[in-house]
C-alpha cells in the first residue's frame, strides 16, 4: 500500500508480488525496487506514476542495497 504520511491515508494498493519484505530507493528517489521472496523475482516501480517499470527473476530474493547505502550498517 501507498501511504500519505501527513494524513495517514492509503493512497493507492501496488499487486508487486508475494512475501513483500525489502524496497529501496534509487538515489533520486523516482524507482523504488522491492524483493517479493514468494515469487521469485524483484520488481521495480516508478515512483511517480506508480506504475511497474521493471524487473527480474531471483531466487528468493531478501534485501536490496545499492551502493548509496553500501558501507552503512545499522538498517
Amino acid at each position: 500500500q501507498v501511504i500519505d504520511t501527513v494524513s495517514g491515508e492509503v493512497t493507492d494498493t501496488l499487486q508487486p508480488g508475494r512475501g513483500i519484505l525489502h524496497m529501496e530507493f534509487l538515489s533520486k528517489g523516482h524507482e523504488v525496487w522491492l524483493s517479493a521472496r514468494d515469487d521469485n523475482k524483484v520488481v521495480i516501480y516508478d515512483t511517480a506514476t506508480k506504475k511497474q517499470i521493471g524487473g527480474f527473476d531471483s531466487a528468493s530474493p531478501s534485501g536490496i542495497f545499492f551502493t548509496t547505502r553500501a558501507a552503512r550498517t545499522g538498517f
